[in-house]
């Protein structure tokens, strides 16, 4: 599935997100005005949409841009799931020239989404955390 990509999180985007991101088991509850100003406030911010405009997965990232880059709310829209939406996401952070620099990403999943991040070259340390060590 070939996607488009935007990196600014502008405010045309902030009902389709929401409805995606309001779904996940560590998202219920919180409210859109509480949503918008943490994507307000990330570093790297990029989502993927279908040739006819369909958001089908997004992600924020915070960083020091050298040592440490954490990924934070990777979601894939469920009418997309299975379709490598998730890989061209991180293919996307990993390659965004913000980030060239950086070291480590860094993020937390549960034990159910682990074997995806595994799949990608992440690894659980110590901490909990699941790390990518660029090479």
């Amino acid at each position: 599935m070939e996607l488009n990509w935007k990196y600014e999180f502008t405010s045309d985007l902030h009902n389709s997100l929401f409805e995606l991101y309001k779904h996940e088991w560590w998202t219920s509850g919180r409210l859109q005005k509480d949503v918008v100003k943490a994507f307000d406030n990330s570093d790297v911010f990029i989502a993927g949409f279908t040739p006819t405009n369909e958001l089908a997965g997004f992600a924020r990232v915070l960083s020091d841009f050298t040592f440490k880059a954490f990924i934070f709310d990777l979601i894939v829209n469920p009418n997309f799931r299975g379709q490598h939406v998730g890989k061209k996401i991180l293919d996307q952070i990993t390659s965004h020239k913000k980030l060239s620099a950086v070291q480590n990403y860094e993020l937390y999943c549960p034990d159910h989404i682990a074997p995806f991040y595994e799949k990608h070259g992440f690894v659980r340390s110590k901490s909990g955390l699941y790390r990518l060590q660029r090479s």
